[in-house]
């Protein structure tokens, strides 16, 4: 009912209005944020701010817009949300104590475009095993994609290689020279650590309820 609500209310687009939509799109699932109407006429390659602003307004009237404080929003689901990708699926990542967990296997599992955005061949997927980050709402069970990178700012969820071998899903949290993984789950302690390989960053998770 409420998709058939939503198909109502929209409108078709000119060929113009269906490029700023993705250009839009894009651009949020790149950067995480919707562009200002100077960066969308730069893209564009549109000179007047008169004109973008038009566009964005006539994306509003159709259903595919909304602006919140000032900033453009997708209304609904985003129109890439049709297109998947393929990610592989490792094998389970504690999210407890750390563990020797961290098997490749042939299995992939099919993500959205709009959870990997311009980095699809460098995302893979893990099964969460145990209950520390639950206050995070990462549950044990849950698939979490997770961006391959050896960096990470405090306060990043990771994918971290200990000292020992071990693997853990945690919260990054550099203080002064400390290094600390972070349990989101008052039954867990923090781990100081020493020397830390990063082996990722979460970027999203799979739930199905």
């Amino acid at each position: 009912m409420v998709n058939k609500m939503v198909n109502k209310i929209r409108k078709k687009l000119t060929e113009r209005q269906k490029k700023v939509l993705k250009t839009i799109e894009e651009f949020i699932l790149e950067h995480g944020y919707s562009p200002t109407i100077r960066q969308l006429g730069e893209i564009l390659n549109i000179t007047n701010p008169s004109a973008v602003f038009k566009h964005t307004q006539s994306l509003e009237k159709k259903g595919y817009l909304e602006r919140m404080k000032g900033e453009l929003k997708l209304k609904g689901f985003p129109t890439l949300l049709k297109n998947q990708t393929r990610v592989p699926l490792v094998g389970l990542v504690p999210a407890g104590e750390p563990r020797e967990v961290f098997d490749v296997s042939e299995e992939a599992v099919e993500v959205p475009d709009w959870m990997v955005g311009r980095k699809k061949g460098n995302i893979f997927c893990i099964h969460v095993d145990g209950k520390s980050m639950v206050d995070a709402y990462i549950d044990e069970g849950d698939r979490v994609l997770v961006e391959r990178t050896n960096s990470a700012s405090s306060g990043e969820m990771v994918i971290a290689l200990l000292d020992d071998g071990s693997v853990t899903l945690k919260r990054l949290k550099i203080e002064d020279e400390n290094v600390f993984l972070m349990p989101e789950n008052p039954e867990f302690k923090p781990i100081k650590v020493r020397e830390l390989r990063i082996l990722g960053r979460v970027i999203g998770i799979l739930r199905k309820y």
